[in-house]
């Protein structure tokens, strides 16, 4: 799936295949959305998807980590 995204994704809830939130994407710079990440999700998930161990603010959401594209919500695949 190509996945476009645009400064209208700011704002939606990032959640993993069950559901449960990841994160919110606090901004989207030439269609890479940017993510602030839920301080509750494991370093396991953080490294699946390239986050470092480290305390940024923000992250960047690879494309190929994304299922789908709502209106509310950006879904991971179900690896993630």
């Amino acid at each position: 799936m190509s996945v476009e995204l645009t400064t209208e994704d700011g704002g939606k809830r990032v959640v993993n295949g069950d559901g449960d939130e990841v994160g919110v994407v606090v901004d989207v710079d030439d269609g890479t959305a940017y993510v602030e990440p839920n301080q509750e999700i494991g370093g396991e998930l953080k490294s699946r998807l390239g986050w470092g161990r480290d305390a940024q603010s923000r992250y960047p959401l690879r494309h190929d980590a994304i299922d789908d594209v709502a209106d509310e919500e950006i879904r991971l695949r179900e690896k993630y």
